[in-house]
């Protein structure tokens, strides 16, 4: 798994590096059928995103078992209140800070390049706004994780089984092509030099902006204690260095149970909170992914999203993490659309978000594990969850017999 990942994140540095160095050696037909192959491809996307958001938001929640109606509802609204104040704050700092640094792309004279036409176009009907898919997924997963019901169970899990098929089997073996041919639209339009030259600063702002974000959210739950923030680190590094280089929040799961164990000093309660949300809770994408939406409008259009605007894609957005899947760009492929309908994205801007969102994926999955066991310390505090009797001291004797191994 972390080789096949590996493979595809190297396999999309490829192209942009092989665009870049070689793209004015590709003739235009070529540059308009991989043009068009993106493009379809987009079609497809858009057209199969509902049924997605629809089957993981509705697999997640009824997976919340155990029917407490307080406890589902605090869990539900908390991780959505955490990724919405990720995103706000990312668009508040990115919207700040890369006004002053970044200049919008120089656009080339008209004339100076022939336009680039796709060899074929088609488009797919909307059969279900995403909204509305969003809403049925989350007030089915609500109802039915409440009042189980075996059929619909097994359906949740069925159609959680498509969505992650048509993601895992269809969407990620032909991302490449869906790259390729925005990027050469990209490189034919004289703009695609100038996207890497923001490159740099981007990730730098990202990666400060979730490792900040992580140290203050873990400096709050120790009470503002150096030396409990210390510890808390000290526990959920494994965790993190994991994830970041499997770039896989599940694969560092058992590193996370134990970490939140030895914070919350309880395993029931880590076992609890973390499986539910390893995959809902995604701070490092919330972080990233809004980083890279607001430099790539103030790139192609020269201006930040304004407030009025960025809330309502935001406020979505934050639903939307509920039906992310746990695959390569699962995080940007929900949010794609949405983009390109609330904030007025091109295909050749999500395209952009997509390549650099890879690229960076190895901090965003670190910065998604750390936040997982920061929300599960803040969560245990807000919800007045207690510790039961007894486990304190075994997660106590666990923790020194692992360290005494060690």
């Amino acid at each position: 798994m972390v080789l096949k990942k590996l493979r595809l994140l190297f396999i999309l540095l490829g192209i942009f590096l092989f665009v870049a160095l070689f793209g004015e050696m590709v003739s235009p037909q070529i540059k308009s059928f991989f043009y068009a192959i993106s493009l379809s491809l987009k079609q497809i996307l858009l057209f199969v995103i509902p049924f997605v958001i629809f089957s993981l938001v509705f697999y997640a929640l009824t997976s919340l078992k155990g029917g407490v109606f307080s406890f589902i509802t605090k869990l539900v609204s908390c991780v959505y209140l955490s990724n919405l104040t990720a995103i706000m704050l990312a668009y508040a700092l990115s919207s700040n800070v890369l006004t002053h640094i970044q200049k919008p792309f120089e656009r080339a004279p008209e004339g100076s390049f022939d336009a680039l036409v796709p060899m074929w176009s088609f488009k797919l009907p909307e059969l279900i706004p995403n909204e509305i898919a969003l809403l049925v997924g989350f007030a089915c997963g609500i109802i039915f994780s409440l009042y189980p019901m075996k059929q619909a169970i097994r359906t949740a899990a069925l159609c959680n089984a498509g969505a992650n098929f048509f993601l895992k089997r269809m969407f990620i073996p032909v991302l490449p092509l869906f790259i390729l041919g925005l990027v050469l639209k990209l490189q034919n339009d004289q703009m695609l030099t100038q996207a890497i030259s923001i490159c740099g600063p981007v990730f730098l702002l990202i990666v400060g902006t979730q490792v900040t974000y992580m140290l203050f959210l873990y400096f709050t739950a120790a009470g503002f204690s150096t030396s409990r923030l210390g510890e808390y680190l000290k526990n959920m590094f494994p965790a993190a260095v994991t994830a970041f280089s499997s770039m896989s929040s599940i694969a560092a799961m058992p590193l996370t149970l134990i970490g939140t164990e030895q914070n919350l000093k309880s395993s029931s309660l880590a076992r609890l909170i973390i499986p539910a949300t390893v995959n809902i809770h995604t701070l490092g994408s919330a972080i990233g992914i809004t980083t890279l939406a607001v430099a790539t409008s103030l790139a192609f259009n020269g201006v930040v999203p304004d407030f009025e605007t960025f809330i309502h894609y935001a406020l979505f957005y934050a639903f939307a993490k509920f039906s992310v899947a746990a695959v390569p760009g699962g995080a940007v492929a929900v949010a794609m659309p949405l983009m390109e309908k609330y904030l007025g994205f091109s295909p050749e801007m999500t395209g952009l978000i997509t390549v650099f969102y890879m690229l960076f994926d190895p901090f965003g999955t670190a910065t998604n594990v750390a936040g997982n066991g920061a929300f599960a310390l803040l969560f245990k505090k807000v919800a007045r969850l207690k510790v039961p009797a007894g486990e304190q001291k075994e997660v106590e004797k666990d923790a020194e017999l692992l360290t005494s191994r060690a």
